[in-house]
């Protein structure tokens, strides 16, 4: 699953057990590069090292997305370090760097992060190694944040882009959905980075890539702005990207009607599964779909 699918991690989990023996790492593994330094931390940019010892047994993680200090007592060491974030996404990774749990640590987006370690039995034989890891958001500076990059990461296929954080639960809501059937909204590229807040379709129409030909990288968008997820039903706003020359209605009716049919309009989550596939098959157009909507301008009606 794809890392922006993953919602921010709030409060402390149970304890994790490792599938495999090895360091640990806090990271975003698709930024940063590996720290230069060694110890028991070492930290770059989206990126801290934790050394896991020498003990063979498979680590046992505790993680706190908060400002909870947690107790030192019964620990042999806590030390704590800061990681700045590029992107708004932290992951618990394994030796490997791939990341074991679902949910984003960088719980405040992009900015520094005081991670806390506290481990215990990190060299004793026989014994499992146990880490509670804390990931703090830190003062964030009145120093505007870096800008959103300019191309949007991994574009391919449908994309869905989160463009309001005021609401998370209706957010969790709607990736339980996507997570529920999967058939359906597999081929969707969750978008889920504080750097796109506010952002309107034209600007992210910008940041998706394009071929040498001048052909998006993506020519389906659904947005997931503060109407879509103030609204019980989710309604999402539809965005065609496909290139003009691409729209076979605008290649042999250039009226205003034609024209009409390319307009973003709002589809409820419920319909985006069969929008998203038929659209993917070929089997319609955008406009097909745009001309059916109800009075209120949201398109409603379920197809399988």
């Amino acid at each position: 699953m794809q890392r922006s699918n993953w919602p921010a991690l709030q409060g402390r989990t149970r304890p994790l057990k490792m599938k495999e023996w090895g360091d640990l790492a806090i990271m975003d593994p698709h930024a940063g590069k590996p720290p230069r330094r060694r110890g028991f931390l070492a930290a770059e940019k989206d990126w801290l090292h934790i050394d896991a010892g020498s003990a063979l047994e498979n680590p046992i993680v505790t993680l706190y997305a908060g400002d909870d200090p947690g107790s030192e007592e019964g620990w042999d060491e806590v030390e704590e370090i800061t990681v700045i974030s590029t992107t708004g996404f932290l992951a618990l990774c394994d030796s490997g760097y791939e990341p074991v749990r679902r949910e984003n640590l960088a719980t405040a987006g992009v900015g520094p992060y005081l991670i806390r370690v506290h481990a215990k039995d990190r060299s004793s034989d026989d014994k499992k190694p146990r880490f509670l890891i804390q990931v703090i958001p830190g003062e964030r500076t009145k120093t505007p944040p870096e800008p959103p990059p300019f191309t949007i990461e991994e574009a391919a296929g449908p994309l869905l882009v989160r463009t309001s954080f005021e609401r998370p639960e209706a957010w969790a809501r709607l990736l339980q959905v996507l997570e529920e059937d999967p058939e359906r909204y597999e081929s969707v590229t969750v978008i889920d980075n504080h750097a796109y807040a506010g952002f309107t379709a034209d600007q992210i129409q910008m940041r998706i890539g394009r071929d040498d030909g001048g052909r998006p990288d993506s020519t389906l968008v659904l947005i997931a702005d503060e109407r879509a997820l103030a609204s019980a039903e989710l309604t999402l706003l539809a965005v065609n990207n496909l290139p003009d020359e691409d729209d076979e209605d605008d290649e042999d009716d250039e009226d205003d009607e034609s024209d009409e049919g390319d307009e973003a309009f709002r589809i409820t989550l419920a319909a985006a599964g069969s929008f998203v596939i038929n659209m993917e098959l070929a089997n319609t157009s955008f406009s097909d779909w745009n001309r059916d909507i109800g009075a209120d301008g949201i398109y409603r009606e379920e197809h399988y």
